[in-house]
């Protein structure tokens, strides 16, 4: 991958063969990837993560994607998060992935480290020259002292900095939830190297639940539930209340959202076929909007659907989603303005209110 001096990362080759579909369907796929628990890094004598009484100075440099090598560590941005190599969905819907091709960190040469935008690398534009970001593999810390960011398109070669380096990459904007023609780099040189014991069993545990689950029943999650299936465009994610840092940058908020949108398209299965049994079990309790029943929601046209969580720490409460979109047939065809509320309990989500306002 390393040419006339330059490293073309083929940034499109990872990013953009996922397409715009393919990104689409990672949101949707990540609460059946996510794990209930993210890693356990267990010390063991293994040369991935050394022993106990034995470091190993070298980084861990695993050939099967997927394969957990290390922990990346940003104190400012109060992230923790296991990195494996790969940039597939299965890698990236679950940790921070490194990209195939490019030296691992603490090798000499340019690392590259990926994450989804709003996941794990979500506050990336808050770094600024001078802050710190470490790589532990097995008792081996590497410590990079953040130089310089960058926006650049989908595809760009990433020049290579000097000595022993990372790049963090993600999508620009950090709260789209779409695909986005253009990524976001954060630019780190190696300044300190240091060995000790390895981590502790618990140093990096997921910390919080991803097995969020709409209350769509089975009939009407037959329909096809997810965005894959109803394309809609995607907006934003944001968050209110005080959630805290760690929450918001895992995996956590992305597998709520995924489950927030299947009772969301529920509701528009339910309405457009009047099944007052499909619409109760997504929305019990709420009245079915006039406009909406017997309706044929263009959710293609819809503007970008966008997403407001809000939380307390760790636990999320409710999730509000907002478009405008046209609504055809039915007895009042027209554009209206959707705001939707839902209820978070436990990992249980289901539509509270249900707006639907003439644009």
């Amino acid at each position: 991958m390393r040419r006339a001096g330059r490293i073309f990362l083929g940034v499109a080759l990872v990013w953009g063969a996922l397409g715009v579909l393919g990104y689409r369907i990672g949101w949707q796929q990540h609460a059946a990837h996510a794990r209930t628990a993210l890693l356990r890094y267990e010390p063991s004598p293994s040369p991935i993560q050394g022993s106990a009484t034995t470091c190993n100075s070298q980084p861990a440099t695993p050939d099967l994607d997927g394969v957990l090598s290390g922990v990346l560590t940003i104190p400012k941005l109060g992230v923790k998060a296991p990195v494996e190599s790969g940039t597939s969905d299965e890698v990236l819907n679950d940790a921070v992935g490194h990209f195939d091709g490019t030296s691992w960190p603490g090798q000499h040469g340019t690392s590259v480290l990926l994450a989804h935008d709003v996941s794990y690398f979500g506050h990336l534009g808050s770094l600024q020259p001078g802050d710190r970001v470490s790589y532990q593999s097995g008792c081996t810390t590497y410590t990079f002292t953040v130089t310089g960011h960058q926006v650049v398109k989908n595809g760009a070669p990433v020049p290579p900095l000097p000595g022993t380096a990372v790049v963090l990459d993600t999508c620009w904007p950090t709260d789209a939830l779409w695909y986005t023609p253009d990524r976001y780099l954060v630019e780190a040189v190696q300044s300190e190297v240091s060995v000790g014991n390895p981590p502790p069993a618990a140093t990096v545990q997921p910390q919080f639940p991803t097995n969020f689950t709409g209350t769509a029943s089975p009939a009407l999650q037959a329909t096809g539930l997810t965005l894959e299936s109803n394309e809609e465009p995607m907006g934003t994610m944001s968050f209110q209340g005080s959630p805290s840092a760690e929450w918001s940058q895992s995996p956590a908020p992305l597998a709520l959202e995924a489950a927030a949108l299947a009772d969301y398209f529920g509701g528009y299965h339910a309405a457009t076929s009047r099944n007052s049994a499909w619409w109760s079990s997504v929305a019990p309790g709420v009245a079915m909007p006039a406009a909406l029943a017997g309706s044929r929601p263009g959710l293609s046209s819809a503007s970008p659907l966008d997403v407001t969580i809000t939380a307390a720490g760790s636990q999320p409460s409710a999730v509000l989603l907002h478009t405008v979109l046209p609504l055809y047939n039915g007895s009042s065809p027209g554009r209206y303005a959707v705001d939707v509320t839902e209820a978070v309990h436990g990992t249980t989500v289901s539509i509270t209110n249900w707006e639907v306002t003439h644009d």
